[in-house]
This record gives C-alpha cells, structure tokens and sequence, in this order.
C-alpha cells in the first residue's frame, strides 16, 4: 500500500520514466552472459531426453502397482430349458451361477522385486541421461566460447587489414603514412582480402554454433548476447579419487538393477510353471424328486504340468540374466577405459597448452609489440607489422582451440567417472602441484 501510495504521488512523466527502466531492465534481463552454469541449468529444465525418461520411471511405478494385483474373478452365468423339459413347465430358467478366483500362490513377491529392481534401474538410467545432457551442452557451449573468441579476433584483423590497407590513402590522420611500392600494395589487397575470408568464415561458424545451442537450450538467438570467456582448465581431478567416484556411476547402478530384476524374473518363471491354481463357489438350480432345489458346490482347480514348461521358462530366464550380467562387465570395462584414455588425453593436452602459451604465444606477442614500436619509430614497414599481427593470431587460435579441447575432454573426464558437470564433489589437484 505504501509504494502504491508513493508511486500515484509521481508525475506523469516520472512514471512513464519509471515504467521505461522497468522495460529495459526486463530486456536485458532476457538478454545474459551465459554461462556453463547457466547453460546446464537451462537445458535441465527443458531437455526432451529428460522428461522422456521420466516418462519411464512413471512406467516403472505403474509396474509395481500391477505386479501385486491378484488376478481379477471372474462369473459365468448359465440359461436353459432344461429345469422345463424335466418338469413340463417348459420357458428358460437360469440354472448355474460360477465364481471363479485364481490365487498367485507365489509369484506375486517376486513379481514386486523384480518390478522394484526395475524401478531402481530406470532411476539411475534418469541420472545417467542427466550426465548425459549435461556433457553435450557443456561440449556445444565450449564450442561457441570457440566460436566467440576466434570471431572476435578475425574482427580485429580484418580491422587492422583495413586501416593498413587505407594508409596510402591518406584516410587516418592518426596513422603513419608511408609510401607504398606496388608490390606492397598488392601484398596488403592479397592480407585484405584474406582478414575478410577469414572474418566472414568465422561468423558463419559462429552462426552455426549458436544455432545448435539455442536450439539445445530452447532459447531465443536475441537472449544470448555474449558468452563467458573461454579459460585455461586450471586444475585437473584426482584420478584415484574419480575411480572411487566411477564406482557409482549412475550407468553402472542401473545395469546392476537390471541384473538383479533379471535374477528375479528366475523366480517368477519357476513359480509361474503352472496356471495359477483357481477356486471357485457355484450354485445351480436343478430338478429333483422334491422339485426345484439349489446345488452349492465348491470347485478347485489346478494345472497338470506335462511339458517340461517350468524348466524350459526358467532356463530362458537364466539366459538372460547372464546377459545382463556380461553386460555389466563390459561396461565396467569401457567405463574404465574411456575414463583411463580421456584423463590422459586432458592431461596431455593441459601441459600442450601451457606449453605452448610460454613458447609459442608469448613470444608472439612480444613480437607484435616490437614491431609496433619499430613501425611507430618508422624503423619497420608496413608488411613487417601486418605480418606480426598474423602470426600472433594463427598463435592465438591455436592456443584458444588447445583450451577447447582441455575443457571437452574434462567434461568426458567427468562423464566417464559419473561426476555431473556442475558438481565440486571430487576433489581437485592444482597444475602446481604437478610441477606447472
């Protein structure tokens, strides 16, 4: 009430101001940085292979419901003439009434662990699926920090290109003119043209990338402005603590409930060798020497196993219950493997990086530097300091795609150990500690 009050005190004016930065705060509000975080919190709440997954697990819970029905009865109802034949009265009478109930005598519980084993199996799947999703999107959204980063620098030479290629010109009066021979000349049209091809080759990757993780995401192109810079990978998970961590992975879990939902399905196929066994209450009208009486009677019914039927379900199911057994092991064994090969790859690639940012990129830039003063200072031509700018920024892409790849392989790094993307849980080992 008392902002209410305060705000009817405003002009006209101030209001229509007021309402003007509500506009633009909700638009840029709409319009973000994004982040890692960010991203993944995004397509978790909209990613299809999540809900479709959830979708099973409801399936899984109806399972359980159903494994614990009994069967439904059942009622059979029988007219004739025959009560009229006996006794002259002649029409149709209803002569039996049957009540049938087939009794579960055991398959029943092993029905329900089986179906629990069942549900526990596609929880974890879900899990999985939520490793899964997030390692695409933390794969597509490195590619677009790529993407950014190697746009916004193929700007930056095609603006060096034109401001260079415009000296003889005279179109800046900031620069430094010079005289240019015609082979000179030539020479910047050819690095003009080729700061466009690249430029232009660049944004078109840009574009493309962005397209895929919108799209990923469920978002508007208009609310990704910028993404955060692409970074060094700093420090690099423990891999005694990420085999503890595979332990548990999610992939596993679901595996080994499927394995015991399969040894349960045994159970169910030997106690399931016969018809469940029926028993039933009938009642019947009949014609005897007093005249028309009713019959109760009691009925129970059971099956006569003359094919080896229990032996034969029960094998079928043994079968594959070691199916799913051996494909435990193999993915025991991929999972180790692919963990084992990535977490060397990363580690690899890490000191590539670091390496190469001390000899390679360093250097270049130190480079550039000098052959910008020896330019000013008219001691160096114009080629010689559009030729430094290029190689420091073939040396820069080169440095930004080894960071690309440091941050994809640690993302397959946690996929494999079943870490999720924004999880801190296993502990970290500095590059320092590494001798970095």
């Amino acid at each position: 009430m008392f902002l209410k009050s305060l705000f009817s005190k405003f002009s006209y004016l101030q209001k229509a101001v007021l309402m003007l930065m509500a506009m633009l705060l909700a638009t840029s509000s709409m319009a973000q940085q994004w982040t890692l975080d960010s991203s993944v919190q995004q397509v978790m709440s909209t990613s299809p292979e999540l809900k479709k997954s959830n979708a099973e697990i409801g399936a899984r819970q109806q399972d359980i419901k159903l494994s614990s029905l009994w069967p439904d009865p059942e009622i059979a109802f029988r007219v004739d003439n025959k009560m009229g034949q006996d006794d002259g009265a002649g029409g149709y009478d209803l002569t039996d009434v049957v009540i049938r109930q087939s009794i579960p005598v055991s398959r029943i519980k092993y029905q329900e662990s089986a179906a629990d084993a069942s549900l526990k199996a596609a929880r974890y799947s879900h899990q999985y699926h939520s490793l899964q999703v997030q390692n695409r999107v933390s794969k597509v959204f490195h590619q677009l920090q790529l993407a950014s980063a190697e746009l916004s620098l193929a700007e930056k030479q095609l603006a060096l290109a034109d401001e260079t290629y415009g000296q003889d010109k005279k179109n800046s009066a900031s620069a430094v003119v010079r005289y240019l021979t015609p082979l000179e000349e030539m020479r910047l049209t050819i690095i003009r043209e080729e700061a466009r091809q690249t430029a232009g080759s660049a944004e078109g990757k840009y574009k493309e990338v962005l397209s895929e993780f919108v799209k990923l995401l469920a978002i508007e192109v208009d609310s990704v402005t910028s993404v955060s810079e692409l970074l060094p990978v700093e420090t690099i998970p423990d891999i005694d603590q990420l085999t503890t961590l595979q332990n548990n992975h999610a992939q596993l879990s679901s595996q080994q409930q499927q394995v015991v939902a399969a040894n349960h399905e045994i159970d169910v196929a030997r106690s399931s060798q016969m018809i469940d066994p029926t028993i039933g209450l009938s009642w019947s009208k009949d014609t005897l020497s007093v005249g028309r009486s009713d019959v109760y009677g009691i009925m129970f019914n059971i099956a006569i196993p003359l094919t080896d039927r229990k032996n034969t379900a029960a094998s079928k199911a043994t079968y594959k219950a070691s199916q799913q057994q051996i494909e435990l092991q193999l993915l025991k064994r991929e999972l180790k493997i692919n963990l084992n090969r990535s977490y060397t790859h990363l580690n690899h690639v890490i000191e590539q990086a670091v390496e190469y940012k001390k000899k390679a990129l360093k250097p270049a830039g130190k480079m550039l530097e000098l052959t910008n003063k020896g330019f000013s200072s008219g001691e160096l031509n114009i080629l010689s300091l559009v030729d430094a700018n290029n190689t420091y920024y073939k040396t820069r892409v080169t440095y930004l795609d080894l960071l690309y790849q440091a941050r994809v392989e640690l993302a397959e790094v946690k996929l494999f150990a079943g870490q999720l993307i924004t999880d801190n849980v296993v502990p970290n080992v500095s590059l320092n500690e590494m001798g970095e």
